[in-house]
């Protein structure tokens, strides 16, 4: 006994103009938005609120980053710079009694690429490295 099993399922169906039911809904609180700031507001003022207001619903519809809804993403943003952070490792200076100061400047003298000179090998070293890789296995 066969049975067909649903194709893309996690796509939305179009419901007109292929547009989904949230694209529309978006689109339709757009308009009403829109209808409101109209009628409140002079004509200028109406254009200077009115296209922030196109761009966020536009993207609020259209809009996925990373296969997320774009009020899903801000949610995560949100979460993210409103959480307290947990770091894994992090360098603690207090009552180690280093100044770091010097400490950034022993560093820094230590892997100065100017102080590191690699010389090239001498030709007798060169050849022990060629009997060498010749010799071994």
């Amino acid at each position: 006994m066969y049975t067909n099993v649903p194709q893309f399922i996690d796509i939305e169906d179009k419901i007109a103009f292929g547009l989904t039911w949230k694209q529309l809904l978006w689109l339709m609180g757009m308009g009403a938005v829109l209808m409101t700031l109209y009628t409140l507001l002079d004509r200028p003022t109406f254009f200077v609120t009115g296209i922030p207001v196109v761009l966020i619903f536009v993207a609020l519809a259209f809009v996925k980053p990373y296969g997320v809804s774009f009020l899903t993403f801000l949610g995560f943003a949100f979460r993210f710079l409103t959480r307290s952070k947990n770091y894994v490792w992090k360098r603690s200076y207090s009552g180690s009694g280093v100044d770091l100061r010097k400490a950034a400047l022993a560093q820094r003298e230590k892997f100065d690429p100017q102080a590191q000179v690699k010389k090239a090998p001498t030709a007798d070293q060169l050849k022990k490295i060629a009997w060498t890789l010749d010799t071994k296995k």
